[in-house]
């Protein structure tokens, strides 16, 4: 991580724990004031009513929280397994793994669409273009021998990662006896790029298949920010039915004591 990326993830975490302990205030403020409507017999109307209306529709209650769990914990697991993927695609999309696939975003549009002076795209039917958050799928870099023409391929230049198109290889000669050349170019763009590239700045090959847009989400939950969110939510989640089920152990006792004063009060009326 660069000491950029450092200090953005301190600072989000500064800010997690400072919203996660409002939160825990502002919660713990809300059930008290509960807890005293309910124990102060301010809610007992209403909780004749919940009690009466449990009692008429029991089954339908236990499955609506059934399925109210199921689908809170789905939401949960859903939110981490995205957190978790978007971070593996972090960790390993500068490499790959033997015969693994790995995934990567395209972060620019020179590969967006045809350029009018690109001819070779029209003449040789290349259409498999890449948009701007594409999620795209990259596999273990073939030998050097074997890289074709208008093959998409990632490769390095300046610790930055590029997708382009190979429009031209040039074999060894006198100028360069001991390694081939390598021609690159955005699909969208006028020029080749500025310098060939060697086949040891490669780092992939584009296997052809792609997931539109999909990227700029996985940016996100990249991103201390995305973790931020991810982590608020979850536990959102988690905190949810543990306040219900204190507040409903109270609403429990508070019919427990509003039935035994009405038992009470109908037997002194008959005595």
């Amino acid at each position: 991580m660069t000491d950029y990326e450092i200090y953005v993830f301190i600072l989000c975490l500064i800010v997690f724990l400072l919203l996660t302990t409002l939160s825990i205030v502002c919660l713990n403020i809300i059930t008290r004031l509960s807890l005293r409507l309910i124990r102060g017999g301010l809610e007992d109307e209403k909780i004749i009513k919940e009690h009466e209306k449990k009692q008429k529709h029991k089954k339908r209650i236990k499955v609506a929280k059934i399925a109210d769990f199921v689908f809170s914990g789905v939401i949960c697991l859903l939110f981490l397994t995205m957190l978790a993927g978007s971070l593996v695609i972090q960790s390993t999309e500068n490499t790959c793994c033997g015969n693994i696939p790995t995934y990567r975003v395209v972060l620019t549009g020179s590969m967006a669409e045809k350029h009018e002076k690109n001819r070779y795209l029209w003449e040789n039917d290349l259409n498999n273009h890449l948009q701007t958050f594409d999620l795209i799928r990259t596999e273990k870099l073939p030998a050097e021998d074997e890289l074709e023409l208008y093959d998409i391929v990632v490769y390095e230049v300046d610790n930055i990662l590029l997708v382009h198109r190979i429009v031209g290889i040039e074999e060894p000669n006198e100028t360069h006896p001991n390694a081939r050349h390598f021609l690159l170019q955005g699909d969208a763009v006028e020029a080749p790029d500025r310098f060939p590239v060697l086949y040891e700045q490669m780092r992939a090959i584009y296997s052809g298949e792609r997931i539109p847009f999909i990227g700029s989400f996985i940016l996100f939950m990249q991103s201390p920010a995305g973790w931020l969110c991810t982590l608020l939510i979850v536990a959102s989640i988690i905190a949810s039915p543990i306040l219900d089920r204190i507040l409903q152990k109270a609403r429990d006792e508070r019919y427990a004591l509003i039935s035994t004063k009405k038992d009470d009060e109908e037997e002194q009326s008959n005595d």
